[in-house]
């Protein structure tokens, strides 16, 4: 003991000890996370849990990946809905698997008392994403939430984890390590990030799409060639700017999705499972309460429109049969909702709308919608 305390007093050693407990003191007060990076996975989450029903009494919440996220307008959609007396909140987020949704479903809905319907758009590709590990994105999105809640729920999807997951939890200089690390290599950009976050003028809701950008400029007939459209378009078409490199770089990233599809691959029969019993775990959660659930099935460009093959919502159908009583939710098949000869100019890339798209499948859904959201409310 007395050379443990010798070997504490030397300054070589207390110094940087008291450093490091410092700064995990820092991170343990929650403070640290206006200075994160902005539009990441973690200050997505963070931004909805803050700003989510303010100034709002919704009846319907919607949950969702970033289809959902980027696909609907919800200050539209409440215009489409006022008429009706009905207000919808969003807690779609970017990258959300069934675990992180949750998360987000149980923190909005213990302030949202007059919540009746749920609006849970998914994808016909999601079943074959199941894991038993989390993903690094949503780890870091379930740990903005308070440990235990968070632990409770991932274990009730039955994801396994690690002694390496429980020091990721509680120790947030793990946590925010990489958050960090990027800061440190580059903190004028991440000033540039917050200083942008801080002048956007509030619009009390989450999220507005506003990209222009089509998928019309990379004409494909399917995603081999949609690849190599992509990679060797021109930012300028006819004296027009019609991509830029980020634009490029979603096309071709959702262009490869369907040539790794994950209900193609290998013990796609186990994901699929244990996909439905997560799901399972988080509708019981829903229809405990009272609510019910709408399911919109989303659509996808017709570069990828295999995806959304009818054996795929067969297998939706048949699983969700499985998990819940009929009358605890309806579903609602917009699959085929911007069909037509304009169908590029609506996405962003081959699975995110833009703009244009966006406004067009906010009014479909609305009107898919709104006697559903009537009946519930009714209740």
């Amino acid at each position: 003991m007395k050379n443990l305390m010798n070997i504490l007093r030397d300054t070589r050693i207390a110094i940087p000890l008291g450093f490091l407990l410092g700064l995990e003191l820092f991170l343990q007060t929650g403070l640290y996370k206006s200075l994160m990076q902005p539009r990441s996975y973690a200050d997505n989450v963070n931004r909805i849990l803050r700003m989510a029903g303010q100034d709002k009494d919704p009846q319907a919440l919607i949950l969702g990946t970033s289809v959902a996220y980027q696909g609907i307008q919800v200050p539209e959609l409440n215009e489409l809905l006022k008429k009706d007396a009905i207000t919808v909140e969003s807690g779609a987020c970017e990258g959300a698997k069934l675990e992180t949704q949750h998360l987000i479903m149980r923190a909005l809905l213990d302030r949202m008392p007059h919540v009746k319907t749920v609006i849970h758009v998914v994808e016909a590709s999601h079943p074959g994403t199941a894991r038993f590990h989390q993903d690094q994105a949503n780890r870091s999105m379930a740990a903005q939430f308070p440990r235990m809640e968070a632990l409770h729920v991932l274990k009730s999807h039955n994801l396994k984890l690690e002694p390496s997951d429980y020091v990721y939890f509680f120790v947030r200089s793990i946590t925010y390590q990489k958050d960090m690390r990027d800061f440190v290599l580059d903190p004028l950009d991440r000033f540039k990030g917050i200083g942008r976050r801080f002048r956007e003028k509030p619009t009390g809701y989450i999220y507005e799409n506003k990209y222009e950008y089509k998928l019309s400029a990379f004409p494909a007939k399917n995603p081999v060639e949609c690849v190599e459209v992509a990679t060797r378009a021109n930012i300028e078409q006819m004296g027009k700017e019609v991509t830029d490199q980020h634009h490029r770089n979603a096309v071709v990233r959702t262009c490869q999705i369907v040539l790794m599809d994950p209900l193609a691959g290998s013990g796609n029969a186990q994901w699929t499972a244990l996909f439905f019993q997560r799901l399972k775990v988080m509708y019981k959660d829903i229809t405990d309460r009272g609510i019910k659930i709408i399911v919109v099935f989303s659509p996808y460009s017709d570069v990828i429109k295999d995806l959304n093959a009818e054996y795929r919502i067969g297998e939706w159908q048949n699983g969700l049969a499985a998990i819940t009583a009929r009358e605890n939710y309806t579903t609602v098949d917009l699959r085929k909702s911007l069909d037509g000869p304009r169908n590029g100019d609506y996405y962003y890339d081959t699975i995110h709308l833009n703009r244009e798209g966006a406004t067009v499948f906010t009014k479909a859904l609305a009107d898919a919608i709104r006697p559903i959201l009537l009946k519930n409310t009714a209740r």
